[in-house]
């Protein structure tokens, strides 16, 4: 296969962009369940140090990615974000240069302190208009969504839809960052009462969304007697997060019913379950508080969620293979997280449908080109309680064994 070939784009404030192709070795990262992807690049350095100045800490960086098998040999936008560190070396002669996408500055920086939004729907907290996030981040807008479609068709080079499906938000009584607390942090918050995951595209746009576990797979990887398309997989499980009962406990306040009252000192406790009997053959328990579950089926929609996601959690696989595509009847495809895919891993025991968590594209002078990618049991991420559309319901543990691998490949 063809190399693939990589540039960056590098502009800070207002100067005029600065194009480098003399790449010699990248690290491309998507993570669905990361904000602030970051990415590495090897640049080849002069020996004026008139490269090193053309690459500040802070500079705004655009990679594009292209390969004659994918995209009709079209440049790819896959990463924009910001240098975050540099290192410069006199002996070999290159710049390591990491950056981080455009979430980076929701995570890294805080919030203003007591900043309170009232009234306001979440779509209102995230929109960067300097209302609550600073326009100086360089965020576009915001989208909110009921899937990731747009941001993945732009990672594939694929045009842009134009319309776009926007949920209804309701209004949030109170808002109001504490001190110490970045904006992701608080948006966060706020994401989980709408049962949204939250992102930034490859275009600067946060994304409220949730995964779309119905669509058709992208991908299929198989090492068996008659084919290999890997050069290897690990499969990891872990019995630590697989609980057999969940215990949510919130708390309310109710007029008549005493604080801190001595002689019934849960008087205004809330308490969820969830229970899973029959996925081990012991009891294994989780307690948590929320202090925001008021009543008891909050406390009992959290519960199950922290049984999910402990599900979620307990099982991936780590597959690693050639390239940085696939190809497919459509012809190459980049690799990408958020898509399905079909597995079938005898020596693992294992076959079924997995969700893509993410990949990582390495382009190295020894290595070539290779990426290593995390799979994931599907229907169990969300954002937080609630429901999720027409998603299936798994209330019971049975039912959700039937989905995953478990039942249908991963024994």
């Amino acid at each position: 296969m063809q190399k693939t070939r990589a540039y960056l784009e590098v502009q800070y404030g207002d100067q005029k962009p600065w194009l480098c192709d003399e790449i010699k070795e990248f690290k491309y990262v998507s993570d669905m369940m990361a904000v602030g992807d970051v990415c590495t690049f090897t640049i080849v350095a002069d020996d004026k140090g008139e490269t090193l100045r053309r690459l500040p800490v802070g500079a705004l960086v655009k990679l594009r990615l292209k390969n004659e098998a994918v995209n009709g040999g079209n440049w790819t936008l896959k990463h924009l974000g910001r240098i975050t560190e540099r290192r410069a070396s006199l002996r070999s002669g290159t710049i390591q240069v990491t950056s981080a996408d455009l979430g980076w500055h929701l995570t890294s920086c805080h919030a203003p302190s007591f900043f309170q939004l009232r009234g306001r729907t979440l779509g209102d907290v995230v929109r960067p208009d300097g209302s609550f996030i600073d326009k100086s981040f360089g965020l576009q807008g915001v989208r909110v969504n009921d899937s990731n479609v747009l941001n993945r068709r732009l990672k594939q080079g694929r045009a842009a839809l134009q319309a776009q499906m926007l949920k209804v938000l309701t209004p949030i009584t109170a808002i109001q960052a504490e001190p110490g607390e970045a904006f992701l942090d608080v948006i966060t918050r706020y994401c989980q009462r709408e049962n949204l995951l939250i992102n930034v595209s490859v275009d600067g746009y946060i994304q409220l969304w949730n995964p779309d576990y119905e669509r058709s797979p992208l991908y299929a990887f198989e090492c068996s007697d008659t084919r290999s398309n890997v050069l290897d997989a690990d499969r990891q499980d872990l019995l630590a997060t697989r609980f057999t009962e969940v215990l949510c406990v919130g708390e309310t306040l109710q007029l008549g019913v005493q604080l801190n009252d001595p002689t019934d000192p849960n008087a205004t406790k809330r308490r969820g379950y969830y229970r899973a009997p029959t996925l081990l053959p012991f009891m294994h328990r989780q307690t948590s508080s929320n202090a925001e579950m008021l009543d008891e089926q909050m406390a009992a929609a959290q519960a199950e969620w922290n049984w999910k996601r402990g599900l979620f959690d307990s099982h991936y696989l780590e597959v690693r293979v050639p390239d940085h595509f696939q190809l497919g009847p459509r012809g190459g495809e980049w690799l990408e997280s958020d898509h399905m895919a079909d597995v079938f891993f005898p020596g693992l025991s294992t076959r079924g449908r997995y969700y893509v968590q993410s990949v990582v594209c390495d382009s190295t002078v020894k290595g070539g080109d290779t990426a290593t990618l995390i799979l994931r049991w599907p229907y169990l991420l969300s954002a937080a309680y609630g429901v999720w559309g027409t998603r299936p319901q798994l209330s019971d543990p049975q039912d959700t064994l039937a989905l995953l691998p478990g039942r249908g490949g991963a024994e």
